[in-house]
């Protein structure tokens, strides 16, 4: 770099420069001290790069052209929205390049429109990537208590099949039912993660426990289930069946799947105990 180019500034560590356009990538830049990971673009006037955290910088020499102020704003709060949503390497740099194009424009060409519909471009990217990285939050937790119940349901179906009779046998079948709830749980998530709202902005925790509360009110409703059944509240021919076993677990993973069948299996077991008590009442009455 010319010597010339270069002068001290009277206060600080930077130094002022005069001509920017001999700066490459892996330069620091003195000014701000900054080493160069990504050159977006430069002349003698202005700079415009990447650091090694991936940030956008840019310094430069005269006056700020119009709309200067309104871009740099807008870029500082994207920013510190992608902050929130954990970008990724792979992420982050071309959204930080959108960020520093828009400064070029409006640095280079003066072009307050043009770099205005660059950091529109920025946004829709953030909101795409921040999306997706909701989403894969909200699964993660999710999986956090799909995968033992997996597990658990393995153990408990191969317990099943050395038990063929007495309280154990009901208490495996229960927990057996609960489990499958909450694999049933795991399918409705992952089937329709395209219809769920994600805020990415809210940050990975809260997404992870939602994901967590979902299956855990899968296997809330199976075990319900499974325990109106063995009460013989809940399909009635249940024990005549040839594979009662079987039919419990369905219903429970139905639990699991679906709110609705839920329901209108709770509206069940509330009429087969209204109907119960009033034939205890009818029977009462009649003695």
């Amino acid at each position: 770099m010319p010597s010339e180019n270069v002068q001290p500034v009277g206060r600080g560590s930077g130094i002022e420069v005069d001509d920017f356009s001999s700066f490459c990538e892996g330069d620091t830049e003195p000014t701000l001290n900054k080493k160069i990971h990504t050159l977006i673009d430069s002349s003698r006037s202005y700079l415009v790069y990447l650091d090694e955290d991936f940030y956008v910088e840019w310094t430069f020499n005269g006056g700020t052209p119009k709309g200067f102020e309104d871009v740099v704003n807008r870029i500082g709060q994207l920013e510190t929205l992608s902050i929130t949503q954990l970008l990724d390497k792979s992420q982050r740099e071309p959204f930080e390049r959108l960020l520093g194009e828009s400064l070029a424009r409006i640095l280079g060409d003066h072009n307050e429109a043009k770099a205005k519909a660059v950091l529109d471009e920025a946004e829709v990217y953030l909101k795409a990537r921040g999306a997706e990285n909701a989403r894969r939050w909200f699964l993660g937790g999710v999986a956090t208590i799909a995968l033992p119940a997996l597990l658990a349901e393995a153990l408990l179906l191969w317990i099943s099949s050395r038990v063929y009779a007495g309280p154990f046998r009901e208490l495996v079948e229960v927990l057996s039912g609960t489990a499958i709830g909450g694999i049933g749980a795991f399918i409705s998530v992952a089937s329709r993660t395209e219809a769920i709202a994600f805020d990415p902005v809210a940050g990975r925790s809260i997404h992870q426990y939602e994901g967590q509360v979902r299956v855990l009110v899968g296997m809330a409703w199976a075990l319900l289930v499974a325990l109106a059944i063995k009460a013989d509240l809940l399909l009635g021919v249940f024990r005549s069946l040839n594979h009662p076993f079987l039919v419990l677990l369905v219903a429970c993973l139905t639990a699991g799947t679906s709110e609705r069948f839920t329901s209108g299996l709770i509206n069940s077991v509330g009429e087969s105990i209204h109907g119960a008590a009033e034939k205890g009442k009818k029977k009462i009455a009649n003695n």
